[in-house]
């Protein structure tokens, strides 16, 4: 019988590259023969990106998780809520392999606890989600038998993952970046645009120094929030400069959309970033130190006032290295090689 996958993905309603990494992942492996599908407790909220991946649902599986992850007991009146549930959900069995985000911690491995799963890690640093550093922890998801491997999207969470946990299959995928959407446009306003929704006091911070300095006037500045895929892309490629604010991010995709756009990015690069925050066409800043960060970009908008082709060029340089080293081509290859790797590995169980 043929395997099938199924990617297990919060229903957001907001903008999240994890989701949208989740999608993409689902619908590669469809495209190229796999039997693979997109694992929701209802009907998608992901209205912000388009996507052809195909869609299971698993009311069943998502009530059986909020029950696990509030460590609330499965008294009988859930047990028959949770069996009604069951009947309205895909069949999940021993040729079944589930695929967990990170985010759900230590519990991955108590959710369906027999069947093979891969443990998709877009975030490293929240791999220690509802742990408790009181506690002994003998066994994790993670060194647990029925964890075929973990996939990561950057060199620095395959440094942490080989460390952490050195008997796990690890395996790195390159994220690629969609240039029918994110790519290089020179023209450009006087226009800086940021996200606001990770590390917002920093933000706040940044921005207010700036105007009370009175370096921004005459620039437009935009606060990317609540936006498609394809208006963020448009803000960007209008742009001069990105503001990055990453934190501790597994790969981080913003400030890398942002350079296929042809933005000079400023700011953090939240480790996962480190390997495309190169110092020839970026300005990474050391995360949390405001004052070097305003200063850099104090120097730069002065650098663009008097030499405005100096710093587009960067930004062309910038994409250029994006596109060349982050292409949807080289995520369709590691997605693919990676997959079949793990499909050796799998044994249903009997």
């Amino acid at each position: 019988m043929e395997t099938k996958i199924l990617f297990l993905c919060p229903n957001n309603n907001f903008m999240s590259g994890g989701v949208k990494q989740i999608f993409r992942q689902a619908e590669t492996l469809k495209k190229n023969g796999f039997n693979a599908s997109v694992l929701l407790q209802g009907k998608s909220k992901q209205k912000w990106f388009h996507s052809d991946a195909q869609i299971s649902h698993s009311p069943y599986l998502f009530k059986l998780l909020k029950y696990i992850l509030g460590n609330r007991k499965i008294t009988f009146i859930k047990k028959i809520k949770l069996w009604f549930l069951n009947k309205r959900s895909i069949p999940i069995d021993k040729n079944t392999i589930l695929v967990f985000p990170e985010i759900y911690g230590d519990k991955i491995d108590k959710i369906a606890p027999n069947i093979k799963k891969v443990i998709f890690n877009q975030n490293c640093y929240y791999t220690f989600n509802h742990y408790f550093f009181e506690k002994e922890y003998t066994q994790t998801p993670y060194n647990n038998p029925n964890i075929l491997a973990t996939i990561v999207a950057s060199k620095d969470a395959l440094t942490y993952m080989n460390y952490t946990f050195p008997k796990l299959n690890t395996y790195k995928m390159t994220l690629g970046i969609d240039t029918s959407i994110f790519s290089y446009s020179s023209k450009k306003q006087k226009q800086i645009c940021f996200m606001p929704r990770k590390l917002t006091d920093d933000v706040r911070q940044v921005i207010l120094i700036l105007k009370l300095r009175g370096v921004l006037r005459n620039w437009n500045l935009v606060s990317i929030d609540n936006k498609n895929e394809l208006e963020v892309a448009n803000i960007m490629k209008q742009s001069v400069f990105f503001l990055s604010f990453n934190h501790r991010e597994g790969f981080g995709l913003p400030p890398i959309e942002a350079m296929a756009c042809g933005c000079y990015v400023i700011g953090y690069h939240g480790e996962g970033g480190r390997e495309y925050f190169n110092p020839k066409f970026s300005s990474p800043i050391e995360g949390g130190n405001i004052i070097e960060y305003v200063k850099k970009v104090e120097e730069l908008l002065l650098i663009y006032e008097k030499s405005p082709e100096i710093i587009i060029g960067k930004g062309k340089k910038a994409s250029d290295f994006v596109l060349s080293n982050y292409s949807m081509e080289r995520e369709e290859k590691d997605t693919i090689s990676i997959w079949n790797k793990i499909l050796h590995l799998f044994q249903p169980l009997l």
